[in-house]
């Protein structure tokens, strides 16, 4: 499948914001993710807050994949 957006590649912080909620933030619906009206990126940073450490690593160990890739090219 294509591969998940970096989330430094400012034309995908929103797709990049909503992958990582629907992997991460617990839910049953779609409108568990957000807010109405609410932007992803604005979501997200608020899921930050109070998410797992675990996850925290888990999500900074996929921006270092990128990172990592993006040196080797």
């Amino acid at each position: 499948g294509p591969a998940l957006p970096k989330r430094s590649d400012l034309a995908f912080v929103e797709k990049h914001a909503r992958l990582m909620l629907i992997f991460f933030k617990p839910w049953r619906h779609a409108a568990d993710l957000r807010q109405p009206g609410q932007k992803w990126r604005e979501a997200y940073h608020e899921f930050l807050l109070v998410c797992d450490a675990d996850d925290l690593e888990r999500i900074e160990n996929m921006q270092l994949i990128h990172e990592c890739k993006d040196s080797r090219d």
